[in-house]
């Protein structure tokens, strides 16, 4: 009998700056928590402090070619599960970040090959025309995460709205099925960020419908709302 990944796995909750910071019993319906670039110290240690009992936190991270020693022994020394590298253009920005995360980790007094990677792909043209596979890129790499938003805002479009759905963007088709491919082929599991437009239970249930039929193994959801209207008929 087969399994539907899908089901199996929990969503990640995305937590913007500024975002009220949920419960640790909001938590426990997530698999992780991704907190945005900009968090301060003080705020992400609260959240740690909250979401450890609960699920794994992942901190998002600046394009490896932007990103500092310094910022990733800062964020380490608060106890994150994870990072997420934004803008990742292929399989030398993940061997790259392995790299800096082994310095950073020393730096820190941290575990040795302790801190897992997510990666954002299909984000920037870069990957979407990459020829390279993720696969041996890094043991940290658990998986990859998909964001039309960030993949239109890359190439000058915008964002699809409710009504524009049932049309498809050749650029944003393409960057998903490059995610769900390159997942697939290196074993990792592969998430969809939920649209920022869907914010009734009418669009969520059909952003959760597309993402299954395409092939993710999860989404990454916005709000606890947007978890909480998750379609699990069938």
């Amino acid at each position: 009998m087969s399994v539907n990944r899908f089901k199996t796995m929990k969503p990640l909750l995305f937590q913007s700056v500024g975002a009220p910071l949920p419960t640790s019993v909001d938590l426990k319906a997530f698999g992780g928590i991704i907190v945005d670039l900009g968090f301060g110290n003080d705020a992400l240690a609260q959240l740690v402090a909250v979401a450890k009992s609960a699920c794994h936190v992942f901190a998002r991270i600046a394009p490896v070619n932007r990103l500092t020693e310094n910022e990733l022994i800062s964020l380490l020394r608060q106890d994150i599960d994870g990072v997420v590298l934004s803008g990742c253009r292929s399989r030398m920005d993940v061997q790259r970040l392995d790299v800096m995360l082994r310095v950073a980790e020393a730096s820190a007094s941290s575990r040795a090959q302790h801190v897992a990677i997510l990666a954002e792909y299909g984000t920037v043209p870069e990957s979407v025309l990459s020829p390279y596979s993720l696969g041996e890129g890094s043991q940290r790499l658990e998986g990859l995460i998909f964001d039309g938003s960030e993949l239109a805002g890359a190439i000058g479009g915008r964002p699809s709205t409710e009504a524009q759905n049932e049309v498809p963007v050749a650029p944003i088709t393409a960057g998903r099925a490059v995610a769900v491919l390159r997942a697939h082929e290196a074993g990792l599991a592969c998430y969809e960020m939920l649209p920022q437009t869907a914010v009734t239970e009418k669009a969520v249930r059909r952003a959760f419908a597309a993402s299954r039929a395409n092939g993710f193994s999860s989404v990454v959801c916005r709000s606890s709302e947007q978890a909480a209207w998750q379609d699990t008929d069938d």
